[in-house]
């Protein structure tokens, strides 16, 4: 009976209305399937994740682990970071007080209240407020996915585990150094103490590695700052920045909300690959080999999960012909996109 009343509800919601009735229905069953079960489990003392694959461990254990290497590089950076920043809008006063113009500062605060006004709407938006994101074009769009194709661009990434160990999109604890340690670097922890413009989405690949995009500079410059090295660092350590190039790639991408967990990349990708296999679109990897995807992120941390955009890339090969130009959609897209580069 209740399911009967929610098929005939769902027919008479506006599209807000259904996305609102999407999300809640997406965190509730990411809650249930996936975060409750893992709480139970490290609560209970677990060793092993409830499939078997792999140690399960409390987000504190492995702040515990890393807190020794890590945490000091990452600290060290984002301190550098913030004073950086801290100086910069000290000149900035400095300046706008020697130039004795009192409707600059007006501006200024002007400029601020909006940010802040942006800020607050982010907590119900999709997609954040004037962040850009790497350009893409779509070429077609089917049954829950559509299929990108991405310009080259360059970022900022970090790896989220040790080299030789999985990682898990679980491990908020690594997840967040990641997030720290690339932040640090766009708030001034480079060779030029440049602060750069955050931008979207986070890009997270099957390999374990975070990305930030990098917004082409105001100079016109095609090269970016470097990143502070440490001393102790080593090849696809953890906390290590690193500066790169994603090259052109078509991806097919699906959407979905909530929160991004282990079990909901999962069923998320499994989704994703039946519907291709329906459609007859080839997935661009060597036969036998695991098939990689990129995690795409827009939303800051403070986003109702109900109202949060995530995405699931796949890298494909497109064979066109005549017909499909017919149909093809070769706009570039406004919205921007995601990582192009799914090793």
């Amino acid at each position: 009976m209740i399911k009967y009343w929610n098929s005939k509800i769902d027919g008479l919601l506006t599209p807000t209305q259904k996305r609102v009735q999407d999300g809640i229905r997406a965190v509730e069953r990411q809650i249930t399937s996936d975060i409750l079960p893992g709480i139970v489990a490290v609560a209970a003392g677990a060793t092993k994740a409830p499939n078997g694959s792999k140690e399960l461990k409390s987000p504190v254990d492995v702040f515990l682990e890393d807190m020794p290497t890590v945490v000091p590089k990452i600290g060290s950076r984002v301190v550098n970071a913030i004073s950086n920043q801290a100086q910069k809008n000290l000149k900035v006063l400095q300046e706008d007080i020697m130039a004795g113009d009192p409707l600059r500062g007006i501006t200024r605060i002007q400029e601020q209240t909006a940010e802040l006004a942006a800020e607050a709407r982010n907590v119900f938006a999709e997609v954040p407020e004037g962040l850009v994101g790497p350009s893409y074009r779509v070429l077609t769009r089917a049954a829950g996915y559509e299929i990108r194709e991405y310009k080259s661009y360059t970022v900022a990434s970090t790896f989220m585990s040790k080299v030789g160990e999985e990682y898990a999109m679980d491990d908020l604890a690594s997840s967040g150094e990641a997030f720290n340690a690339l932040a640090a670097y766009l708030f001034g922890a480079n060779d030029e103490k440049a602060v750069m413009e955050m931008t979207t989405p986070v890009t997270t690949t099957s390999a374990g590695e975070m990305r930030f995009y990098l917004k082409e500079r105001d100079s016109g410059s095609s090269s970016f700052p470097q990143p502070v090295a440490e001393n102790d660092e080593a090849f696809n350590a953890k906390g290590e920045v690193k500066i790169q190039e994603i090259q052109n790639a078509t991806l097919a991408v699906a959407k979905f909300t909530g929160f991004v967990t282990d079990g909901e990349v999962s069923r998320q990708k499994d989704a994703l690959m039946t519907c291709m296999a329906i459609d007859g679109v080839e997935i661009d990897v060597p036969h036998g080999s695991a098939v990689p995807h990129v995690i795409l992120q827009y939303n800051p941390p403070y986003t109702l999960p109900i109202f949060r955009r995530n995405e699931i890339g796949i890298p494909v090969r497109l064979s066109v012909n005549a017909e499909v130009e017919d149909t093809l959609k070769l706009s570039w897209d406004v919205e921007g996109g995601g990582s192009a580069d799914v090793e």
